[in-house]
């Protein structure tokens, strides 16, 4: 483990055949800012080993951390949706996800990973969404008990839990941004609105 201090630490859970749109806009936004706040936050990758681990897209990436020594603080947990969030790697964030919301962290997930979390009861006692309720319902089986709770929506933040769509990775990167406190809401709308229309804000 780093001996530095890892409180500004975002960490972004990959598992393999990881979806690598789904936050293409929430790294460099924490990393650089867009140009337009400046960086209050470093990127870590954590992976189930220390291989590096493939996307949907074909991209291998190196982790930071492997899921047994991601570091005690952190800033934010995020949980990048894929394919396998329903194997032998998967169980494997259970605790993990336990022990962030514990601490109080921010966590997000999107896509299966939000599945992933109603599958685990992480999201029974929180508003949230997901890819459709009938899906959620699907995947998450009896341990999701609380539907009328669902938003459809593209994201929902409760507090500092956030979740999305696959889908909704936009309005997931706003709320997890905002969740952060990396900079004002006019900016982060700014984005939102940059990113819809095709057409960088004047600066």
């Amino acid at each position: 483990m780093n001996s530095e201090s890892t409180s500004s630490e975002v960490l972004f859970l990959l598992i393999p055949e990881y979806a690598d749109w789904e936050f293409a806009l929430l790294a460099p936004g924490l990393r650089r800012g867009f140009g337009i706040w400046a960086p209050q936050y470093d990127v870590k990758v954590v992976a189930p080993d220390e291989g590096p681990v493939m996307s949907l897209g074909g991209f291998r990436c190196l982790p930071d951390y492997t899921f047994d020594s991601i570091p005690a603080d952190y800033a934010a947990l995020i949980l990048v949706g894929g394919t396998n969030w329903w194997g032998e790697e998967a169980k494997r964030v259970v605790p993990i996800v336990q022990q962030a919301l514990a601490r109080k962290k921010v966590v997000g997930a999107i896509c299966d990973a939000s599945a992933f979390m109603g599958a685990n009861g992480f999201l029974n006692d929180v508003s949230h969404t997901s890819n459709g309720l009938a899906y959620l319902k699907e995947r998450a089986g009896s341990a999701y008990t609380r539907a009328a709770r669902y938003q459809a929506v593209p994201s929902v933040r409760d507090g500092s839990l956030i979740t999305a769509s696959g889908c909704g990775f936009l309005s997931f990167t706003c709320n997890v941004l905002a969740a952060l406190n990396v900079t004002d809401e006019a900016n982060i709308e700014g984005i939102r609105e940059a990113f819809t229309s095709g057409i960088f804000p004047e600066v």
